[in-house]
């Protein structure tokens, strides 16, 4: 089985259908925790309530209060051991168990990286025009998740979108202005995939070398952007 709320184009959807069970959503209003919970365990009452924080976050709907789980996971994504204490959430998540000392303890210690990234990353942001739209090319740090970190940078800012690049090479793009898709500008790039509000990519350029990624970046922005017109 193949569970995935990512749009697919028929080619793919073909290739994939004589070996697995296909299970999309072409609207664009599930997240994959949505799915899950229907497919595999319609009625059960946890999972009802894991989906629905996971669509909350998924789409920053804002409708019930979250502990700030999906931060913690960020963090422990920079340990070593990050597969066993990613596995040990998700065995407390299985059974309900949402926050405890431990996590709290943790988050602590979280906060105070994740500040300094933050004071570091405002400081080398860039925003250059592309047509009409204000884009920020935000060298972002593995201490910030992106979903979270875009609406500060929008909120400061006042840019239409957003391209956050990383040192291994990928890139997450968020959106503030219904205009654009971050779809599309993804698909200008490698491995560039994902929904109109938000998606992901990785470049070429070294990433070392900020300057040619922006320009690598802005590319693709610039292209996405002006085929619409």
């Amino acid at each position: 089985m193949w569970v995935d709320h990512h749009p697919w184009s028929q080619q793919a959807i073909d290739a994939v259908k004589p070996f697995v069970e296909i299970v999309l959503d072409a609207s664009g209003n599930k997240c994959a925790a949505d799915l899950m919970h229907e497919t595999l365990l319609p009625g059960n009452a946890l999972a009802a309530k894991l989906a629905g924080m996971a669509h909350t976050m998924d789409f920053f709907t804002k409708d019930q209060y979250l502990t700030p789980i999906s931060e913690i996971i960020r963090y422990y994504q920079t340990f070593p051991d990050f597969y066993d204490r990613l596995s040990g959430l998700a065995r407390k998540s299985a059974k309900g168990v949402l926050w405890d000392v431990g996590m709290q303890g943790d988050y602590n210690d979280y906060v105070r990286l994740r500040d300094e990234a933050k004071a570091q990353v405002f400081a080398t942001i860039q925003i250059r025009p592309v047509g009409r739209f204000k884009v920020a090319y935000v060298q972002s740090s593995p201490y910030l998740q992106s979903s979270l970190f875009s609406e500060e940078v929008f909120a400061k800012t006042n840019a239409d979108l957003a391209m956050f690049y990383s040192a291994k090479g990928k890139v997450s793009i968020r959106r503030s202005n219904d205009a654009i898709s971050c779809r599309d500008v993804a698909a200008n790039l490698p491995e560039g995939g994902g929904h109109a509000y938000a998606a992901g990519a990785t470049f070429k350029s070294d990433s070392a070398d900020a300057s040619a990624v922006i320009s690598e970046l802005e590319a693709a922005v610039a292209k996405a952007l002006f085929s619409q017109l």
